[in-house]
């Protein structure tokens, strides 16, 4: 199995970020400025860049060491930490916020929550997301399409059936955002981007640079012509948020 530290050169150059329209719904829920902030499975920086260029005081947490490499050559300002989600290295109510995005479907949703809580202060905000690609966004049906042809059922991404452990928790509050989210990337990016999905290498095994390959050349077949056109993609982020 792929693992994410092979993953990290893709992850870096394919994963496009989130809408800031999700970072205001944050900011509205009550985040503080330059506030201390933890992002659990932060890969290489990407969901707490802005933040970091806001002021904020910013640790990422992440069991990948070559992600972390990533973002620390990135953003050296912030402070980057080995670790993984379930057993949070930090002291009770140590961070004014807690976010985590992409990340939940890969761990023990029970036991990180209840390690989010543990570490953040009396007052503080927990924000954890997802995006997926909308249902009749073209490049999903292209992905999905190939996926079906290969004899695999189309890896499916982010959380699935819904998020009972984050209602558990005893929060002051809790609240769900969905937001959507059009945007528009060159076809060598968004090929970066499904490389850089675990899902898919899981889901494709020792098939999935043929799954790349017929993905790209179906694109290309319905995109303008010229070496690197322009996919457009439609997402939906789903924001949980909630107060301790």
């Amino acid at each position: 199995m792929t693992t994410f530290d092979s993953l990290a050169a893709d992850y870096d150059a394919g994963r496009l970020g989130y809408s800031n329209e999700l970072y205001s719904a944050l900011e509205g829920f009550g985040l503080p400025p330059r506030a201390r902030i933890l992002d659990v499975g932060c890969g290489t920086g990407l969901a707490c860049a802005p933040l970091v260029a806001k002021g904020h005081q910013v640790t990422g947490l992440d069991p990948s060491e070559a992600m972390l490499e990533v973002a620390r050559r990135a953003f050296p300002q912030a402070t980057w930490v080995a670790g993984t989600a379930e057993q949070l290295p930090f002291d009770d109510a140590s961070f004014g916020a807690v976010l985590s995005a992409q990340t939940f479907h890969r761990v023990d949703r029970a036991a990180a929550v209840a390690e989010i809580a543990r570490v953040l202060k009396p007052g503080g905000t927990a924000a954890i997301w997802w995006k997926h690609l909308m249902s009749d966004d073209a490049a999903k049906i292209i992905r999905d399409s190939v996926a079906s042809e290969l004899g695999v059922e189309p890896p499916r991404s982010g959380l699935q059936g819904g998020f009972r452990e984050f209602y558990a928790v005893r929060f002051a509050e809790h609240s769900l955002r969905v937001i959507p989210w059009r945007t528009a990337v060159p076809l060598s990016k968004f090929m970066r981007y499904e490389r850089s999905c675990q899902a898919v290498r899981d889901a494709l095994g020792a098939r999935a640079d043929e799954y790349f390959a017929r993905v790209e050349k179906r694109l290309r077949e319905r995109l303008p012509a010229g070496d690197d056109p322009i996919v457009a993609l439609a997402f939906t982020h789903y924001l949980y948020l909630a107060k301790k």
